[in-house]
């Protein structure tokens, strides 16, 4: 074998799915052009009655509005031992107490400098984890965001649990990787056969869905009744698993000005002062329905 200089070709397996592929959808317009001119005659005849469970259905569109309001525009500001100019700094680690964490919470509610502070009236709901010690922070962490994943409180987790294997890990020395390194496996999507993937396989669509016409109308609508069914209890079962939740927050729920809200955080009793802590502030001028009841 030897190399050899050669231009780039466009390759052979591709323009012979292309014109295979063109000899049919090619007459696609025509022949739908004559079916949609034969439909129209028929239009009298497509006047069905609604199903039994349209008007009840009808009834409930208003759970669409209902849903999205749920769903908040706001900010979330979070304090923890690894902020820099936050956290406490000693030789065996960083560390936080709740005190100071709160402290460091009002003091940013009162930051006249901070162009993206909120302004007017704000609903707030404030949540905290505060323990004595680092591997159960880290723990009590991990369990949280599993099910409850803010992202500050994902980080804080992801290095609250490095720290607790720090001893372990840095005794360990990896064996160095010869260069060029492999890359993972993954799809040789680049230009042009990701362009073609996606136009010829438009095409191919196409007749797929020509050939579907080899089933009836009726069990079309037999099958798509079966995959609604299906569809409607993966759903179901998937929303009741979101509710199989663990762990637990200290949280209160505050309304007002940034001021306002920052004096009631300072005059609420803390109930514990340990010295690992992360604390948030949800903060949105819109009602926190889902996060009261998910925290309060």
């Amino acid at each position: 074998m030897s190399w050899q200089q050669s231009p780039l070709t466009w390759p052979s397996s591709a323009q012979v799915i292309q014109s295979s592929s063109e000899s049919v959808t090619t007459q696609v317009a025509g022949v739908m052009n004559k079916a949609a001119g034969r439909l129209a005659s028929m239009t009298s005849d497509a006047a069905f009655s609604r199903n039994e469970l349209s008007a009840e259905a009808e009834g409930l569109l208003h759970l669409r509005d209902e849903l999205n309001q749920l769903f908040n525009q706001g900010t979330i500001l979070t304090v923890s031992p690894y902020q820099y100019g936050v956290g406490e700094k000693v030789e065996l680690g960083r560390y936080l107490n709740a005190n100071t964490a709160i402290k460091t919470l009002a003091a940013k509610l009162r930051d006249n400098a901070d162009k993206h502070r909120p302004t007017g009236n704000l609903y707030c709901v404030a949540i905290m984890v505060n323990q004595p010690q680092l591997a159960t922070f880290a723990s009590i962490l991990n369990e949280l965001t599993s099910v409850f994943c803010l992202p500050d409180w994902g980080q804080v987790a992801r290095q609250a649990t490095a720290l607790t294997t720090n001893e372990t890990d840095k005794r360990f020395q990896p064996v160095a990787i010869v260069q060029p390194r492999f890359k993972p496996i993954s799809n040789m999507n680049g230009a042009p056969v990701r362009e073609l993937m996606k136009l010829q396989g438009a095409e191919l669509a196409t007749l797929e869905s020509l050939c579907d016409d080899k089933t009836n109308v009726i069990e079309k609508l037999q099958a798509l009744a079966v995959k609604r069914e299906s569809k409607l209890n993966q759903i179901s079962t998937k929303i009741n698993a979101l509710k199989n939740l663990k762990g637990s927050v200290w949280a209160m729920s505050l309304q007002g000005s940034t001021e306002a809200i920052a004096t009631q955080l300072t005059q609420a009793e803390l109930p514990s002062d340990h010295q690992y802590t992360v604390a948030s502030l949800l903060l949105s001028h819109e009602p926190l329905t889902f996060f009261q009841e998910l925290l309060c």
